[in-house]
């Protein structure tokens, strides 16, 4: 079977849509490529590329903005998918929460904003998802010395207070923003990584739940422990990071479920 050429959004999947990435250099290359390729397609074979391709909800342009600043939503609202009342009494849970492995292999604890792994959204480099977190809160703030100190670091327990320390901060426009910042953010990290992106696959339909016993917004507020034998009515806390891995599995899934079809190495069909 013929393969198909890659769509710009799994080949550049760091590159955001509208970003000036894809009118210049590697990215301008490939979409226009791409684009004359996709052209000489028949219309009943651009069909079913469009259906086994759909674009990233990102890439509808929907965006919740405050000044200069701006995050994707992928949803006209702005509104989480899923929160603690959508689960049921059959569902199967998957808990995380440190983000080193004891056994020194890639499991649940990839999932941690913690985690070590190196993603880019356009130009700029992250070394943990808890670094894009915390630069984009100083950048919603306006807090620019937060900022580059935030980019430098390489210790996340540093990187985690000074977006503390965020000057400017008001409360009520980050709760406008951070769900939005967290879904992004991993959207990026396990988009750019493809064995992370299998092991956040492989969790098919189960919740994700961070079982920090500290993090009342978060997490669960509860240890897995307590978690397992109490049940979800009994969490302590708001998930939203969980919730928001599951949102990214889902449009992972969507995304990449014909991966297999493509050649990502074409150009312009060749």
């Amino acid at each position: 079977m013929n393969k198909f050429m890659a769509p710009p959004w799994l080949k550049y999947p760091h590159i955001p849509c509208g970003s000036i990435g894809w009118r210049m250099g590697y990215g301008e290359c490939y979409m226009e490529e791409f684009y004359k390729w996709y052209d000489s397609l028949d219309e009943s074979v651009k069909g079913e590329y469009d259906e086994k391709f759909p674009k990233p909800l990102s890439w509808a342009l929907l965006c919740e903005r405050l000044g200069d600043f701006s995050q994707l939503k992928w949803r006209t609202d702005g509104n989480q998918k899923y929160s603690a009342s959508d689960i049921g009494k059959k569902d199967s849970f998957v808990y995380f929460w440190l983000h080193k492995s004891s056994e020194g292999k890639c499991g649940e604890e990839c999932f941690s904003q913690w985690y070590e792994s190196f993603f880019c959204v356009g130009h700029r480099e992250y070394w943990c998802a808890e670094q894009y977190m915390m630069s984009e809160k100083a950048r919603l703030f306006g807090d620019k010395d937060s900022f580059d100190m935030i980019m430098s670091s390489r210790d996340q327990t540093q990187i985690k207070a000074l977006g503390r320390n965020v000057k400017g901060f008001d409360e009520e426009i980050w709760n406008r923003f951070k769900y939005l910042i967290v879904l992004n953010g991993n959207y990026y990290k396990f988009s750019s990584d493809e064995k992370l992106r299998k092991i956040l696959l492989n969790t098919g339909s189960a919740v994700l739940a961070e079982a920090s016993p500290y993090d009342r917004v978060w997490g669960i507020g509860i240890d897995e422990e307590k978690a397992k034998k109490c049940g979800c009515s009994r969490w302590r806390g708001e998930n939203l990071l969980g919730f928001a891995l599951m949102e990214v599995r889902d449009e992972l899934a969507r995304i990449w479920k014909y991966e297999n079809e493509l050649d990502f190495n074409m150009i312009n069909g060749a």
